[in-house]
């Protein structure tokens, strides 16, 4: 990651119902409800925990949530 930006943590919900969980990249100095709500921009870019990478139409979103680290469905067991 480069020094000018960093990795949010984010819980989306869309307006389907889908929740999408994983990171976006802003800029190091913009708040993430700055950059939501930047009206040249009509898409976003979120990347899931599983390396998957989602174009969002931010018309299509209707909540969404900084979380301050990966929050897992299931508990990690190490054997």
């Amino acid at each position: 990651m480069s020094l000018t930006r960093k990795d949010v943590h984010i819980e989306m919900t869309l307006v389907d119902g889908s929740i999408l969980k994983g990171t976006m990249v802003v800029d190091r100095t913009t708040r993430l409800s700055d950059m939501l709500n930047k009206h040249e921009k009509d898409f976003i870019v979120l990347s899931d925990y599983e390396d998957n990478h989602h174009i969002i139409n931010k018309h299509h979103i209707l909540k969404v949530v900084e979380v301050e680290s990966l929050e897992l469905d299931e508990p990690v067991t190490y054997s």
